[in-house]
């Protein structure tokens, strides 16, 4: 589980991340943890799906946690947002964010427990993600967001459904990654897509449900045109992908 932890006061952060780390160990699981000290620190380069839960305090320091954890819903729909306020007062001005819960200070490992619970942790774990690095640090995507990644002027980049993002590495390790999942696959020489966001197959080129056009190989046409039948029969028998 990935989560961040948004607020100016060090000693809060210390208490935050030492209880998280308690409750790491409590249900064994393993829990990656930054912090940030502002709002804008964490929203400056965001790629969505970078982490699963992010704890915000709701009164930073010249800034509107609220304010921030909407700026932040708006780049990314599912992450869960937990605020942190020394007031029960703003309990209910946090479901403008779709806050999952809010803890009022001092949190403590019960409060910490039971808004976790209220968070869709169980469903994203199980939800299959691919690994790579980006920026010098690990990010772990799910495959949901990803339409397709490409390899250009000597970069690997992965293309998400709000955002693309850089991926450090070879290109055969990220496709290799990727191919390992039967939705994706080769259908032009350094273009891996997901062929369940694949709207239209034409002779030389594929249209994607979002518009964007990709190029499809003559010697892999008739393998990606297949891939496709069997994951839409696979669908129709209610198979997971």
């Amino acid at each position: 589980m990935n989560v961040a932890i948004v607020d100016d006061m060090a000693s809060e952060c210390d208490i935050l991340f030492g209880l998280l780390k308690k409750y790491e160990t409590d249900h064994k699981q393993t829990i990656q943890i930054k912090v940030f000290r502002s709002g804008r620190e964490l929203l400056s380069d965001y790629i969505p799906g970078s982490y699963d839960v992010i704890f915000m305090d709701i009164f930073l320091n010249k800034e509107n946690g609220v304010d921030c954890a909407i700026r932040l819903r708006q780049l990314d729909e599912n992450v869960n947002l937990i605020f942190l306020t020394t007031s029960s007062e703003f309990g209910v001005k946090s479901y403008d964010a779709r806050a999952a819960d809010y803890i009022v200070k001092p949190a403590t490992l019960e409060r910490i427990s039971r808004a976790l619970q209220y968070c869709k942790i169980a469903q994203l774990q199980s939800e299959p993600t691919v690994t790579v690095t980006t920026r010098n640090q690990p990010l772990e995507i799910s495959l949901k967001f990803i339409l397709y990644a490409d390899y250009q002027n000597r970069s690997s980049c992965i293309h998400l459904k709000d955002c693309i993002v850089p991926v450090f590495g070879s290109f055969a390790e990220i496709s290799g990654q990727l191919t390992a999942y039967p939705q994706f696959m080769s259908c032009f020489k350094g273009i891996v897509v997901n062929l369940m966001e694949v709207g239209e197959l034409f002779g030389d080129h594929l249209i994607l449900k979002n518009g964007e056009k990709l190029p499809v190989s003559r010697r892999l046409h008739r393998q990606v045109q297949r891939q496709r039948l069997s994951l839409a029969a696979g669908s129709l028998r209610g198979e997971g992908i």
